[in-house]
This record gives structure tokens, sequence and C-alpha cells, in this order.
């Protein structure tokens, strides 16, 4: 976000995340540009506002020649993480979101069976993580008529999975999603507005065994923190990103717990001994259950 901008730049983006037309994000993206503050600190925020701007247009002025779209998404995130399954037609993707949720989906031995993101909720010990299916990819997907719209699905992801087969439909793939601004890497940098940067797994048919799910998991890079009150663990837990801290939860239970902290205790794997007395720096590790005591 552009240093300094007040309130009406910030409703402004928020209109443009929640918007669901196209003419609906240049507006508030012309309130966005109208809003932040003119300084040369905002000279690339700018800059990228009016490109974002010109982009969407010159996509209306595609869809109009090609007829009205009457695709729409709705699928909002949820659970403890969110991944996305792409690649070609026929490499596997629906069997795979059966398998890892235990929910059918539609598989058919014809090409482009799924012509619509298919959304499933993949149980994991003790969360859930979404799974959502992007049709199937394909040269020049982005400019079909629907293409930029199904690839916005993928910006909800934690993690990209990759269904492919040679390097050629890897390529492919990352280059379609490069035209979403999405970009496939390892060690992402790169998370504003309009750019985004993602990491990924990449699979094929042979690596769809029963331990995939902990390996989908390993690669989120999340941890999983039960609170403990009164002797009673909760059966839901927190779930931080990886290297989180007792300062982390804290935060997130309420910031009344952060203000009026004393100590924590922890039991699991980053505890020396169970029970161990720590601070708001000590850092956490997946499956541990931690106390807050407060003055």
């Amino acid at each position: 976000m552009a240093t300094n901008v007040g309130y009406e730049y910030v409703n402004a983006e928020k209109e443009y995340h929640e918007a669901s037309t196209n003419n609906e994000k240049i507006k508030a993206l012309r309130g966005m540009l109208t809003a932040i503050p003119k300084h040369k600190g905002t000279e690339k925020m700018q800059a990228q506002i009016k490109k974002q701007i010109a982009k969407l247009q010159n996509q209306i002025t595609i869809e109009k020649s090609k007829g009205k779209s009457s695709y729409s998404s709705s699928i909002k995130k949820e659970g403890a993480a969110t991944v996305t399954i792409v690649g070609r037609t026929n490499t596997g993707k629906s069997f795979l979101l059966s398998k890892l949720s235990g929910k059918e989906v539609k598989i058919s031995e014809y090409e482009f069976t799924t012509m619509k993101p298919e959304v499933r909720m993949i149980p994991y010990e003790n969360v859930m993580i979404q799974g959502i299916e992007i049709p199937p990819l394909y040269e020049n997907f982005y400019e079909s008529k629907n293409g930029r719209q199904i690839l916005s699905n993928i910006r909800l992801s934690d993690l990209v999975i990759v269904l492919a087969n040679s390097k050629e439909d890897f390529d492919m793939i990352k280059t379609e999603l490069k035209k979403a601004n999405i970009n496939l890497t390892m060690r992402p940098k790169n998370n504003n507005l309009f750019e985004l940067d993602l990491p990924y797994l990449r699979l094929g048919k042979s690596d769809f065994d029963t331990k995939i799910v902990s390996k989908i998991w390993k690669y989120l890079k999340k941890i999983r923190i039960q609170t403990k009150t009164s002797g009673k663990i909760a059966e839901k837990p927190i779930v931080l990103e990886v290297n989180s801290r007792v300062e982390d939860v804290a935060r997130t239970i309420h910031q009344d717990f952060l203000k009026n902290f004393r100590f924590a205790k922890i039991w699991g794997p980053s505890a020396k001994f169970e029970g161990q007395q720590v601070g708001l720096e000590h850092v956490l590790r997946d499956k541990d259950i931690i106390e807050i005591f407060t003055k």
C-alpha cells in the first residue's frame, strides 16, 4: 500500500477487491488514483493503477467484440489455507481433487469436462484445506472469453499445484498465469495490489499417493496452534504462518491478550519441556499447545 494514504484510498481499494465487474473495478481504481497522495514515493503505484485501468478497458473492448461473458466468480476463501490445481486437460486435476477431498468431482474421458472452477474441502488431521480446480489451461487461455475471470480465482491461493507432464506444459502454464500478473516461484517476494508471487508444487499422476496431503501442508508453510484455557484444549487450532511467535497468537485471539500479556506456557514441538514458560518472542512450531496468562 502507498505511504500515508488516507481513508478515501483505503475505501477505494476495498471496493476494487470486492468489485464483481470490470466497470466496477475501473471506477474503484479511478477513486484510488484520485485519493492517492501525489509525491515521488507513490509514483510507481500511480503508474500501476493507470496500467491496470488501461488493461481492464482493453479487456472490456475484447469482451464486447466476442459477446458478453456470462461467467461470474463467487468463490470465497475458506479453511486453514487454499490450494488451486492447474494443468492441461486430462492431466488428473479432477481425480486429484476427488482423492484429496473424498468428494466426487466429475471426471470424463472427454476433453474440457471442467468448464468452471470446482471447489472441495480437503481434510487434513484437525483442519480443512480449500481446494479449487481450475478448468484446463491451454496456450492463450488468458485471452479466451472467460480466461481472465477464471484465472483470477488463483489469487485466492496459498499454494498452486501444477500438474504438468513436460517442461513445455509447465512453461505454458507459467506464461498464462504471468499474463494474469501471477508469478509461480519458490521464493515469493512480490505481493501487491496487481502482481502476486505464489509458491507452487509440481506433481505428476505417480505422486497421487496417501501422503500427498501432508506434503501439501508442508509446502503451505503453515502451523497449527491449539490454545489451552483452564486445562481444556481448544479443538479448533489457530492457523498461522511458519515462524510465528507467541505475540502473533495473542494478537489473533484479542488485542487485550497482547496488551495485558504476562507470560505463556507451551506444550509441544517448540517447548524444551512440557509447560515451558515463555515470552512474546518465543517462536512456535506446528502442533504446539499454548496457554496465555494475562495481568
